[in-house]
Protein backbone atom coordinates (compact mmCIF):
# COMPACT_ATOMS: atom_id res chain seq x y z
CA UNK A 1 0.00 0.00 0.00
CA UNK A 2 1.40 3.44 -0.70
CA UNK A 3 0.03 7.16 0.55
CA UNK A 4 -0.03 8.00 -3.67
CA UNK A 5 -2.83 5.80 -3.67
CA UNK A 6 -4.72 8.66 -1.45
CA UNK A 7 -6.66 10.72 -3.27
CA UNK A 8 -5.72 13.88 -1.59
CA UNK A 9 -7.93 16.60 -4.21
CA UNK A 10 -11.57 15.44 -4.23
CA UNK A 11 -13.76 17.40 -6.54
CA UNK A 12 -17.65 18.07 -5.13
CA UNK A 13 -20.14 17.59 -7.57
CA UNK A 14 -23.19 19.80 -6.61
CA UNK A 15 -25.37 16.71 -5.58
CA UNK A 16 -22.73 15.93 -3.17
CA UNK A 17 -23.10 19.69 -2.06
CA UNK A 18 -26.52 19.61 -1.18
CA UNK A 19 -26.47 16.36 0.13
CA UNK A 20 -23.90 17.51 2.95
CA UNK A 21 -26.41 20.74 3.07
CA UNK A 22 -29.14 18.09 3.61
CA UNK A 23 -27.53 15.94 6.34
CA UNK A 24 -24.92 18.32 7.83
CA UNK A 25 -25.18 16.85 11.21
CA UNK A 26 -25.23 13.47 10.57
CA UNK A 27 -22.11 13.87 8.76
CA UNK A 28 -20.05 16.62 10.50
CA UNK A 29 -21.07 15.85 13.88
CA UNK A 30 -21.88 12.46 13.56
CA UNK A 31 -25.90 12.99 14.71
CA UNK A 32 -28.09 10.02 14.47
CA UNK A 33 -28.85 9.05 10.69
CA UNK A 34 -32.63 9.41 10.32
CA UNK A 35 -34.89 6.34 9.25
CA UNK A 36 -35.75 5.57 6.14
CA UNK A 37 -33.27 6.54 4.06
CA UNK A 38 -31.94 4.32 1.48
CA UNK A 39 -29.27 1.89 1.88
CA UNK A 40 -26.87 4.50 -0.63
CA UNK A 41 -28.09 7.10 1.37
CA UNK A 42 -26.86 6.01 4.70
CA UNK A 43 -23.86 4.84 2.56
CA UNK A 44 -23.11 8.14 1.41
CA UNK A 45 -23.73 9.58 5.05
CA UNK A 46 -21.38 7.24 6.57
CA UNK A 47 -18.45 7.81 4.25
CA UNK A 48 -18.93 11.39 3.97
CA UNK A 49 -18.83 11.52 7.99
CA UNK A 50 -15.70 9.24 8.08
CA UNK A 51 -13.79 11.31 4.96
CA UNK A 52 -14.47 14.83 7.32
CA UNK A 53 -13.85 13.65 10.56
CA UNK A 54 -10.23 11.46 9.00
CA UNK A 55 -9.85 14.52 6.54
CA UNK A 56 -9.60 16.58 9.87
CA UNK A 57 -6.08 15.22 10.39
CA UNK A 58 -5.22 14.11 6.53
CA UNK A 59 -5.90 17.40 5.03
CA UNK A 60 -8.24 16.76 2.26
CA UNK A 61 -8.02 19.18 -0.25
CA UNK A 62 -12.19 20.02 -1.09
CA UNK A 63 -12.86 21.50 -4.57
CA UNK A 64 -15.49 23.17 -6.49
CA UNK A 65 -16.14 25.70 -9.18
CA UNK A 66 -17.91 28.62 -10.68
CA UNK A 67 -20.60 26.51 -12.06
CA UNK A 68 -21.23 25.17 -8.70
CA UNK A 69 -22.58 28.06 -7.66
CA UNK A 70 -24.22 28.96 -10.92
CA UNK A 71 -26.60 25.40 -10.41
CA UNK A 72 -26.79 26.62 -6.59
CA UNK A 73 -28.26 29.77 -8.01
CA UNK A 74 -30.88 27.41 -10.33
CA UNK A 75 -32.60 26.12 -7.29
CA UNK A 76 -36.08 27.19 -7.63
CA UNK A 77 -36.65 26.78 -3.51
CA UNK A 78 -35.88 30.22 -2.23
CA UNK A 79 -35.31 29.22 1.32
CA UNK A 80 -33.38 26.15 0.36
CA UNK A 81 -31.33 28.63 -2.56
CA UNK A 82 -30.45 30.98 0.41
CA UNK A 83 -28.69 27.73 2.65
CA UNK A 84 -27.54 26.16 -0.17
CA UNK A 85 -25.47 29.08 -1.07
CA UNK A 86 -24.28 30.22 2.24
CA UNK A 87 -23.11 26.61 2.39
CA UNK A 88 -21.48 26.91 -0.90
CA UNK A 89 -19.56 30.83 -0.08
CA UNK A 90 -18.10 28.46 3.35
CA UNK A 91 -16.51 25.03 1.11
CA UNK A 92 -15.88 28.20 -1.85
CA UNK A 93 -13.87 30.26 0.93
CA UNK A 94 -11.78 26.86 2.16
CA UNK A 95 -11.06 26.07 -1.80
CA UNK A 96 -9.81 29.98 -2.25
CA UNK A 97 -7.46 29.51 0.59
CA UNK A 98 -6.13 26.04 -0.53
CA UNK A 99 -5.58 27.78 -4.48
CA UNK A 100 -3.47 30.69 -2.78
CA UNK A 101 -1.57 28.25 -0.44
CA UNK A 102 -0.42 25.91 -3.61
CA UNK A 103 0.81 26.62 -7.17
CA UNK A 104 -0.21 23.42 -8.90
CA UNK A 105 -2.97 24.92 -11.23
CA UNK A 106 -2.35 25.23 -14.49
CA UNK A 107 -2.67 29.40 -15.69
CA UNK A 108 -5.37 30.32 -17.53
CA UNK A 109 -4.24 29.66 -21.12
CA UNK A 110 -3.22 26.08 -20.48
CA UNK A 111 -6.89 25.54 -18.65
CA UNK A 112 -7.99 26.63 -21.53
CA UNK A 113 -6.11 24.60 -23.43
CA UNK A 114 -6.91 21.48 -21.71
CA UNK A 115 -10.45 22.51 -21.73
CA UNK A 116 -10.38 22.30 -25.16
CA UNK A 117 -8.44 19.49 -26.08
CA UNK A 118 -10.93 17.30 -24.21
CA UNK A 119 -14.06 18.94 -25.14
CA UNK A 120 -12.82 18.69 -29.02
CA UNK A 121 -12.04 14.92 -28.22
CA UNK A 122 -15.73 14.43 -27.69
CA UNK A 123 -15.89 12.51 -24.31
CA UNK A 124 -18.23 14.23 -22.54
CA UNK A 125 -20.53 14.15 -25.38
CA UNK A 126 -21.74 10.84 -23.03
CA UNK A 127 -23.28 13.11 -20.87
CA UNK A 128 -26.75 14.31 -21.09
CA UNK A 129 -26.23 17.33 -18.88
CA UNK A 130 -23.74 20.14 -20.36
CA UNK A 131 -23.57 21.04 -16.81
CA UNK A 132 -21.95 18.00 -15.37
CA UNK A 133 -19.71 18.16 -18.55
CA UNK A 134 -18.12 21.75 -17.26
CA UNK A 135 -18.00 20.35 -13.58
CA UNK A 136 -16.05 17.25 -14.82
CA UNK A 137 -13.93 19.45 -16.93
CA UNK A 138 -13.16 21.72 -14.11
CA UNK A 139 -12.08 18.81 -11.83
CA UNK A 140 -9.64 17.71 -14.36
CA UNK A 141 -8.13 21.59 -14.86
CA UNK A 142 -8.13 21.69 -11.15
CA UNK A 143 -5.78 18.49 -10.54
CA UNK A 144 -8.34 16.60 -8.42
CA UNK A 145 -7.87 13.61 -7.74
CA UNK A 146 -11.12 12.37 -7.83
CA UNK A 147 -14.74 13.63 -8.79
CA UNK A 148 -17.63 13.00 -6.09
CA UNK A 149 -20.99 12.56 -7.15
CA UNK A 150 -24.05 11.02 -5.75
CA UNK A 151 -26.02 11.86 -9.18
CA UNK A 152 -26.25 8.00 -10.62
CA UNK A 153 -28.36 8.37 -13.28
CA UNK A 154 -26.18 10.84 -15.74
CA UNK A 155 -22.85 10.54 -14.27
CA UNK A 156 -22.15 7.26 -12.14
CA UNK A 157 -24.04 5.68 -15.33
CA UNK A 158 -20.99 6.68 -17.81
CA UNK A 159 -18.27 6.40 -15.64
CA UNK A 160 -17.04 3.16 -17.47
CA UNK A 161 -17.43 5.09 -20.35
CA UNK A 162 -15.23 8.22 -19.26
CA UNK A 163 -12.45 6.16 -17.67
CA UNK A 164 -9.97 8.39 -20.40
CA UNK A 165 -10.09 11.38 -18.63
CA UNK A 166 -7.88 9.20 -15.90
CA UNK A 167 -10.26 10.89 -13.05
CA UNK A 168 -12.20 8.51 -10.78
CA UNK A 169 -15.44 9.52 -10.89
CA UNK A 170 -16.53 8.02 -7.64
CA UNK A 171 -19.87 7.71 -4.73
CA UNK A 172 -18.54 8.70 -1.26
CA UNK A 173 -18.78 5.36 -0.18
CA UNK A 174 -16.40 4.65 -3.46
CA UNK A 175 -14.18 7.18 -1.94
CA UNK A 176 -14.12 6.28 1.75
CA UNK A 177 -13.68 2.57 0.51
CA UNK A 178 -10.38 3.84 -1.47
CA UNK A 179 -9.47 5.89 2.01
CA UNK A 180 -10.33 3.30 4.37
CA UNK A 181 -6.92 0.79 4.14
CA UNK A 182 -4.82 4.22 5.43
CA UNK A 183 -7.28 5.71 7.61
CA UNK A 184 -5.67 4.54 10.91
CA UNK A 185 -2.38 6.59 9.84
CA UNK A 186 -4.87 9.69 10.89
CA UNK A 187 -6.66 8.36 13.94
Amino acid sequence: MSLKNIPGRAFLDTSVVNFWLDYGPQISDGAAIPDGLSDADVADIEALHNIYMTGQRASWQLAISPHTYQEVLNTTCPSRRYYLESWFFEIWNYWQEIIEANDDLPPFIEAEAIRVRILSSGILEILPDVEDRILLLDAIVYNSDLFCTRDRKTIIKYRDELEPLAIPILTPAEWWDRILPYAPIWW
